[in-house]
Parts: C-alpha cells; structure tokens; sequence
C-alpha cells in the first residue's frame, strides 16, 4: 500500500507562528495599538497570522482592509493614512509597497515606527527564506559589503550575461552604516531604528546595502533579468538604454511594454531618472519566488531603482519608484571585480 499524501497547506499558520513574531517583538510592547493595513488582494491567511502574532505578544491589533493601490509608493485611503499617525506600530501587508509612500513618511515623522511586510507577501514567504534568517549574521554581511565593496569607490560597472554594461558613479554617495555589535541583538533591518532623520522601519525579510547615485552620471544599458515593481516574475529580460541618468528606450517583451505604460500614465518626469537606487542583497536565506520583497534582498543580487530616491538618501522625488532585479551581477569598482556573476569575492574570501 503506498504512503499517504498529506496537505501541508493547513499547518502552514503553525510553522508561521514560529518566525512571524521576529520582526515584531522587537517593535511592539504588550498594551500597544498596532494598525495592520492591507487589501482586498491580499492573501488574508498573511495579515491574520500577522494579527494573531500581535495580539499573542499582548498587543491590540487593528485591522484595516481596503482596495489595492494602483502602484507602489501610492498613499491609503484618506482615513487610513490619519489613523496611521495616531498607533504605535504600523505594519504594512499590502500587495503594493506602502512603506515609503507619502502618507507612511508622514506617520514614521510624527513617530509612529513601521513593520514593513508589503509587497504580496505570501505564507510560504513567512515560513521559509529570506523571512527565517539570522538576522544578526545579515547585518554583519551588510557592514561588510559597505565597507570591502563600495567604501571608497568612485565609479561602478555592472555587467550581466544578459546584456547589463551600465557606468555610473558612486562617489560621495556611499553612506556606511555602524559596525555592528557582535554582543547586541541585531538592529535595522529588524528593529526600526531611525538610521535617517524620519524614517523609522523594520523591513522583512530584509537585507540589502544601498547606494543612492547621482542618476545624471549613468550611461549605458541596463538588463533587468529577474522581477521588477509592479510587473513580478519576469519571462524575458527587460533592455533599459540610459543616457546621463535617463531612460532613453525599453526594449523587451510585453512586460517591457508595461513598463512603458506605467512610465507615462503614472510617472512623471523625475520617473525616467535612472538608477537613483542600486543595491546588493544580503540575505543568505532569500530565493527567488516573483516577489520584489523576497528577491531583490538575494545574497550577491543586485537590484536597482527608477524615480524617487529621497526615501534612502537621494535627492530625486517622483510618483513612481520601481526596482528591478538583476540575479546574477558581475560588479566593478574602479575597475576591480567585486561581485563575480553574483558571488561577493570578498565574502568568499573567508571560505
């Protein structure tokens, strides 16, 4: 008699439970008001996990369910965004990325702290990956990629298999964070540290090193391989030709045609500047499941940005911010090969 095929589907909240807490116990206190948004796209076994995890650390949590957002960055409804700013803790479970959205800075200034989770999170995402990693050893990797990858370069090279040769630089642009405490619990992205003036938020899963360019100084082109905003899993690449940090062409399939029509029905000029993001994952757990979230925080991938890059140190403010993944990167830093096809040489180094 063969075995018996079980469906594990049920159990799923139970394994959740074991790691969905992570990034809240550091966040919430016993007797805090925790405003959970969501919509109505959204997998609601997530946001009930995430509530009940709340509300087992002894919190209140309130949930507030609307329609889907046209595009990342976009605000909630009126209503919700005032109630932002009167909670303790906001967690954001939206299939579109809320975080940096106008009325979520304005929430993080009045000091409401965020837990990011946005982005169509999905249950698998909370039981497995770059949601279950240690986050001590992803900070550690952070603060190592700053400091042996980009501190003290001037100008970058990216290159792909696909096609990617993109030029920009990175001078004055590369802001290191603290070296972290081997003896201290693990801080951003975990804990929502203000490491910004108004921005307070823990991310997960998380990990990434972030570098905010001066977009005018990119020439080349730049092949997105792997999910971007609004468009997911990717089934061909997507060719962007930049010129002095402009999107001058796009080239590819239907989602490459996508692209351009969210460019011009909900961008705006600042929308084609490009990259005013580029950034390495270091999350050794992450995998690439068609979720912006998960994948562009992969160990050794690097995803960059179009449009508003205020939230993360730039200068350059739009409707729109998408990223886009590039899975397996060979980088240069004046000329010397940092990252190898997606392998961080100096990390392998220690091997």
């Amino acid at each position: 008699m063969g075995q018996r095929s079980i469906d594990h589907a049920p159990y799923r909240s139970i394994e959740a439970a074991k790691y969905v807490k992570k990034p809240l116990e550091p966040n919430v206190e016993a007797g805090d008001e925790v405003l959970l948004v969501t919509d109505t796209d959204h997998d609601p076994e997530v946001w009930r996990s995430v509530a009940a995890a709340v509300a087992d650390i002894g919190a209140h949590p309130i949930v507030s369910v609307f329609e889907p957002r046209e595009m990342d960055y976009f605000d909630p409804p009126a209503s919700v965004a005032a109630q932002m700013k009167e909670v303790d803790v906001v967690v954001t479970c939206t299939t579109t990325a809320m975080l940096h959205s106008p009325a979520g800075h304005e929430a993080m200034e009045s000091g409401v702290p965020f837990v990011c989770l946005d982005g169509g999170m999905t249950m698998d995402m909370l039981t497995s990956g770059g949601f279950t990693a240690d986050y001590k050893e992803i900070e550690r990797l952070t603060y190592r990629v700053a400091t042996e990858v980009f501190e003290g370069g001037s100008e970058a090279r990216l290159t792909s298999e696909h096609g990617c040769d993109l030029t920009l630089s990175i001078e004055d642009r590369v802001f290191v964070p603290d070296e972290p405490d081997p003896e201290e619990p693990p801080g951003w992205p975990l804990r929502a540290e203000e490491f910004r003036p108004g921005f307070r938020a823990a991310i997960c899963p998380g990990g990434e090193f972030n570098v905010p360019p001066d977009p005018a100084t990119a020439d080349g082109t730049l092949v997105i391989d792997t999910t971007m905003h609004a468009l997911g899993r990717l089934e061909e690449p997507i060719e962007i030709e930049i010129e002095s940090g402009r999107i001058v062409d796009v080239d590819g399939g239907y989602q490459a045609l996508e692209l351009e029509r969210i460019l011009e029905e909900y961008g705006d000029e600042d929308a084609y500047k490009m990259p005013t993001e580029f950034s390495v994952g270091t999350n050794p757990e992450s995998k690439i499941v068609g979720v912006q979230r998960e994948d562009k925080v992969m160990l050794g991938c690097i995803h960059v940005g179009l449009g508003t890059n205020a939230d993360v140190g730039g200068d350059v403010q739009s409707r729109l911010h998408m990223d886009g993944v590039v899975a397996r990167p060979t980088l240069e830093i004046d000329g010397e090969v940092k990252i190898d096809r997606g392998t961080i040489l100096p990390l392998e180094a220690d091997t």
